[in-house]
């Protein structure tokens, strides 16, 4: 990414976009792909293959933009933030966007 790339989407003024659920804070995953994709039409991302961890299950996503791949991963959670036990298909789906989210992020 060059300078002007990343200085360009740094001041992106997310706050009018963050959302409240349960006392937590959350960027929108479908907001941060239309941003991303409004600044690189050309950027794609990618989920690794879950991992198990005990009872618990960590989430990968990698996302290519502006020429580099960046990779996030992120514990399936409830909504307190607490990892999950053997945790359902639903929880993993919503960790993949929320890491998603956090991939674009980075």
């Amino acid at each position: 990414m060059t300078e002007s790339n990343y200085t360009k989407l740094a001041a992106i003024n997310v706050k009018d976009k963050i959302e409240k659920k349960n006392g937590l804070s959350y960027l929108s995953w479908a907001w941060a792909v239309d941003q991303l994709l409004r600044n690189d039409s050309s950027a794609t991302w990618s989920y690794g293959d879950p991992v198990r961890w005990n009872e618990t299950v960590m989430v990968f996503c990698t996302v290519e933009a502006f020429g580099k791949k960046m990779t996030a991963q992120l514990p399936v959670m409830d909504h307190r933030n607490k990892a999950i036990p053997n945790p359902d298909a639903f929880a993993v789906n919503t960790a993949m966007q929320r890491c998603l989210a956090k991939a674009i992020a980075l």
